[in-house]
């Protein structure tokens, strides 16, 4: 119907029909049909419910209007603003002029805008790592057969550590290896074969550790072997003495790496050991090598006289502040940097070595030629003294020939043993 009006899909709230009734008869109808309802509703009290829509239905409770879902609201992401963009905005400038208070406000707002997003960046950076690091982890994720298996082997490796560590083997299992073998010995002397004792010790010895040995086998193998009493109760002793060592260190093994906590409580301590006796170690040698070298301590710049002595003194404490900074940082360098720090201060030492043989043969040379310097100045006095009592006694210097060079003095070509050997220089030479 192209022509026709479009339907309306309005729905009226109520229709009426014309039945002709009047208004009494009408009434009274209602109120038949009121109580025909209600007498229907008391047969049907307690009855199940009928299903599907029938005439059943006319008399329950009118359901409540079903709401409407709601519609879920979509999350709209912000377009994204750069730092340009912010800088980009700007006030009209009639309103900066007119209100400065406002303008303030205004870059106050875009200066907290930039560190805002700046710290949101840095958050977003770490969310990211911290997400890889998360799922890296739930990756490589252990079974339990892992764990105990990881478990296991570093119980095993925190006990090789302790037991391996000098300061424990020299307190606890140096002393059960010399009991030991203490006992091998005293066991050799009470025996009564003594070559073959001597042969079965050196075999137990040679393939046995104390702790394959039980206090059983002492007893048995040892022990009872021993025809002597007072024999047997020493070497019982001995082996009692040596057994109760053993669970010592078998104790402290297992105080010390029962768990992780115990061992790193180990650890920390010994670090802090260490470095307690490494510094008194240091301070008591350098107390021994500053005595070597007390040319080179620092002077006190008070006890100076005069302005030169102090200028002296300055200069020489400065040079001890550069020798002084050399020698830490090479102690620094050998205890932060290990071996190839090591390799470098071996051949500075090296090198210092060498510097002090060339040091030592200049100061030879240099006293040599101190020494000839001050026999030619003698020897030029001499001259000096010769030439004025020649002069005082002739009355005109001497003069050289120049035919012969050796004739007479001279300052630049002299040989003092050839031309005064039989002069009377007046001092009984």
């Amino acid at each position: 119907m192209p022509d026709d009006e479009p339907l309306s899909s309005t729905v009226t709230e109520t229709v009426t029909t014309d039945t002709g009734a009047d208004k009494e008869t009408a009434e009274s109808l209602n109120a038949q049909f009121e109580d025909f309802w209600k007498a229907e509703d008391e047969k049907s009290e307690g009855a199940p419910e009928a299903p599907g829509d029938g005439a059943a239905q006319e008399t329950k409770e009118e359901k409540a209007p079903r709401r409407e879902r709601e519609p879920k609201t979509e999350i709209v992401k912000p377009e994204e603003v750069s730092d340009e963009d912010i800088d980009k905005l700007e006030l009209p400038s009639d309103l900066e002029e007119k209100q400065p208070q406002i303008s303030k406000q205004f870059r106050d707002i875009k200066a907290l805008w930039h560190a805002d997003r700046a710290k949101a960046k840095a958050m977003r950076q770490e969310v990211d790592k911290l997400s890889a690091e998360l799922t890296e982890t739930r990756k490589n994720s252990w079974t339990p057969e892992a764990r105990a298996d990881y478990e296991h082997a570093a119980a095993i490796r925190r006990k090789f550590d302790f037991a391996s560590d000098p300061e424990f083997q020299a307190k606890f299992h140096a002393p059960v290896q010399n009991t030991f073998h203490s006992i091998l010995n005293e066991a050799v002397d009470a025996l009564p074969d003594r070559g073959a004792a001597q042969a079965w010790a050196k075999y137990i010895a040679e393939n046995y550790t104390p702790d394959q040995l039980d206090r059983n086998w002492w007893q048995n193998s040892v022990i009872a072997k021993i025809p002597n009493e007072m024999d047997r109760a020493s070497v019982l002793q001995s082996v009692t003495n040596l057994l109760k060592m053993q669970r010592e260190r078998d104790s402290e093994i297992q105080r010390r790496t029962q768990d992780k906590s115990s061992f790193d409580n180990w650890v920390q301590e010994k670090t802090e050991s260490t470095a307690k006796r490494v510094h008194e170690e240091v301070m008591q040698e350098i107390g021994v090598q500053e005595k070597r070298i007390q040319e080179v301590l620092p002077r006190d710049v008070e006890k100076a006289k005069t302005k030169e002595e102090r200028e002296a003194i300055e200069k020489h404490n400065e040079r001890f502040t550069k020798l002084n900074t050399y020698f830490q940082d090479t102690m620094k360098d050998l205890s932060s940097n290990g071996p190839r720090a090591w390799v470098r201060a071996s051949v500075e030492a090296t090198r210092a070595q060498l510097l002090e043989g060339e040091y030592k043969n200049m100061e030879k040379e240099l006293k040599a030629t101190k020494t000839e310097r001050d026999q030619l100045k003698s020897e030029l006095d001499k001259i000096t003294g010769a030439r004025k009592r020649i002069s005082h006694t002739t009355g005109t210097p001497p003069a050289t020939s120049s035919k012969d060079k050796n004739g007479g003095l001279s300052i630049k070509d002299l040989d003092v043993r050839k031309s005064f050997e039989k002069f009377d220089w007046g001092d009984g030479s």
